[in-house]
């Protein structure tokens, strides 16, 4: 008598939870890109890359606080 016993692949075993990791770890490293796109650091090293940027100077007279 043959039994046909499916076995799921590790894929569909684990698909739930690779898809959370796979969303934690791309939300985390979309936090690194907009915090490195808002700082103001001319100089960013990070994990092995580096980055070299000119930031737009800003002087106190084109700031305008509002308070309400």
């Amino acid at each position: 008598m043959s039994t046909n016993s499916y076995e799921p692949d590790f894929i569909e075993r684990n698909g739930t939870w690779l898809l959370t990791v796979l969303g934690v770890v791309s939300s985390c490293f979309a936090g690194l890109l907009v915090y490195a796109l808002k700082s103001r650091c001319t100089h960013i090293k990070l994990c092995g890359a580096e980055c070299d940027r000119d930031v737009i100077a800003l002087e106190p007279s084109q700031v305008s606080v509002v308070t309400r």
